[in-house]
């Protein structure tokens, strides 16, 4: 049984509104991806509303509609030292590695982004930031080289 989620210090309590599902979590389902661990509940694309909102950033007030990053970063990692956490060594995404989307969810005010979107656009927040970064990091490869 999954713990119900709470706000702490650094996580606000949201309730998810809804989750969209990419080919990564096709492929969890499926059982032919790697990195997942199970019991899990997949999808890392949330659309969700602030149940309790944080006392430092009144952007991130209760009642408000966010997004989500849903990846985490060491912050040591070869990768994070050189401004690159999206290719954390020790990266565990929600919905694959850690934590499971369920109808409350505790996350970290840093990785939550309010918008003057509808729901359905927040889901898909994350998958066109994924497509953003596939030309930044060739990019970077390329000027790395």
């Amino acid at each position: 049984m999954i713990p119900d989620p709470v706000a702490s210090g650094e996580s606000l309590l949201l309730k998810v509104r809804m989750v969209g599902l990419c080919g990564s979590d096709l492929n969890s389902f499926r059982g032919r991806n790697p990195l997942v661990t199970f019991p899990r509940i997949p999808g890392h694309e949330v659309a969700a509303t602030i149940v309790v909102g944080s006392k430092e950033k009144s952007t991130l007030a209760a009642g408000v509609n966010v997004t989500m990053s849903p990846y985490t970063s060491c912050g040591k990692c070869a990768s994070c030292l050189c401004n690159r956490p999206n290719a954390c060594q020790f990266n565990q995404t929600l919905g694959t590695a850690r934590w499971s989307v369920d109808e409350y969810i505790a996350m970290p005010a840093d990785k939550l982004y309010a918008a003057n979107l509808s729901i359905k656009e927040l889901c898909l927040v994350e998958p066109l930031t994924v497509g953003f970064m596939q030309p930044l990091e060739a990019g970077y490869r390329s000027a790395t080289r």
